[in-house]
C-alpha cells in the first residue's frame, strides 16, 4: 500500500485553497454588505440570511488560512497545513472537528432560513402555526454539535496511533515520522456512528427542505388572490433564492459523499479522488454568493449599477406624437 499513499504535500491542492478560499471571503463580504444596506424589502428575514453569509466567511476563512485538510487515504490519516499548526499548534483531531462544525453548521443555518420563510408565509393563511420554530432552530444547531462531537470522538492518543502506524503500517513510519502534526484512526463503532451521522443529516436535510418548499409554494399558490402584488412578489423571489441557495449545497453534499465511499471502499487512487473532491466543495461559498447576488432584484441592481432614470422616462415620454 505505501506505493500509492504520498506523503508529498499536494501544492496545487494548497494553493487553490488559497486561491477559491480568498475568492469566496470576498464575495461573500460584498453580500453581507448588500444585505446590512440594500435589503429594505427582505425585513427581518435579513437576519437570517446574514447569520448565513456570516457561517459562511467563518468556514471560507477556516479553510483558506487556518485549517487546510490533506488526507492520506487508502489509510485513514490525514493531515494539514495553516495557521492553526504554524502559530497555535493545534492538533489534527481539533482542526478536523473545527471544519466539521464550521461546514455541518452551514447546512443547518441554511436549514434554518427555511424555516424561518415557512414561519412568514404560514401567517399568510388563516389558520394557526403551531409549528414550535425556535426549538426547531436549536434543535438544527443541536445536530450539528453533535456531529462535531462524534468527530472528535474517534480521536486516539499520539501512543495509541503510533502502535496503529507499526503494526498496520510499518513501511510508512519514516513518512509519518516527517510529519509534524498528523491524524490516524481505526475503524470502530464511533467513526461508523460519523458516517451514519453525516448520511442521515444529508437525507434529512433534503426530506425537510423538500416539504418546506412544497408548503410554501402551495400556500402562495392558495393566498395569491388575497396577496398585494407587492407582498407576493417578495415572499416568491426570497423563497426562490432559498431553493437557489439550497440547489448548490451539493457542490458539498457530494464530494463529502465521495469522501466517505473512500473510506469505505479504499482504491489505488482515493488520494487523488479526495483531493479533487475537497478542491470541489470549497467552491460552493462562492457558486452561493453568485446566486444571492444575482437572484435578489436589489442586490442585482446594486452589484450591476442600475438605476432608474426618471428623468428619462419623462423625457422619452415627450417624444411621442400628440396625435397618438
Amino acid at each position: 500500500m505505501s506505493e500509492v499513499v504520498d506523503f508529498e504535500v499536494p501544492w496545487h491542492l494548497i494553493y487553490h485553497y488559497y486561491i477559491s478560499g480568498t475568492i469566496a471571503i470576498c464575495l461573500n463580504l460584498l453580500v453581507i454588505y448588500l444585505i446590512l444596506f440594500h435589503s429594505g424589502k427582505l425585513d427581518n428575514f435579513r437576519f437570517y440570511l446574514l447569520a448565513f453569509q456570516i457561517w459562511c466567511t467563518a468556514s471560507d476563512v477556516n479553510i483558506a488560512f487556518l485549517f487546510q485538510p490533506i488526507f492520506l487515504f487508502q489509510i485513514l490519516a490525514g493531515y494539514g497545513h495553516g495557521w492553526f499548526y504554524d502559530w497555535f499548534d493545534f492538533t489534527s483531531f481539533t482542526c478536523f472537528a473545527i471544519f466539521t462544525l464550521l461546514l455541518s453548521g452551514q447546512i443547518e443555518v441554511l436549514t434554518i432560513c427555511f424555516f424561518r420563510k415557512h414561519h412568514a408565509i404560514m401567517k399568510l393563511r388563516p389558520t394557526t402555526d403551531k409549528v414550535p420554530y425556535p426549538i426547531i432552530y436549536v434543535l438544527c444547531m443541536c445536530y450539528s454539535i453533535v456531529i462535531t462531537l462524534s468527530c472528535y470522538s474517534i480521536r486516539i492518543s499520539k501512543e495509541e496511533q503510533w502502535q496503529l502506524i507499526q503494526l498496520n503500517y510499518p513501511s510508512m513510519v519514516p513518512q509519518f515520522q516527517r510529519l509534524r502534526e498528523f491524524s490516524i484512526v481505526r475503524m470502530t463503532y464511533e467513526l461508523i456512528t460519523l458516517l451514519v451521522l453525516n448520511a442521515v443529516g444529508t437525507f434529512k436535510t433534503t426530506l425537510v427542505i423538500s416539504v418546506l418548499v412544497f408548503r410554501m409554494y402551495n400556500v402562495l399558490f392558495l393566498m395569491q388572490s388575497q396577496l398585494s402584488r407587492t407582498t407576493l412578489a417578495k415572499h416568491k423571489i426570497a423563497l426562490k433564492c432559498l431553493v437557489l441557495q439550497f440547489m448548490t449545497t451539493p457542490i458539498s453534499f457530494l464530494p463529502a459523499f465521495v469522501l466517505l465511499l473512500n473510506v469505505a471502499f479504499p482504491t489505488p487512487y482515493s488520494q487523488e479522488i479526495s483531493n479533487f473532491s475537497l478542491m470541489v466543495a470549497t467552491t460552493h461559498s462562492t457558486a452561493n454568493c453568485l446566486v444571492v447576488m444575482t437572484t435578489y432584484p436589489e442586490f442585482r441592481k446594486t452589484v450591476m449599477f442600475w438605476k432608474k432614470s426618471r428623468g428619462s422616462r419623462v423625457s422619452i415620454s415627450s417624444l411621442r406624437p400628440s396625435n397618438l
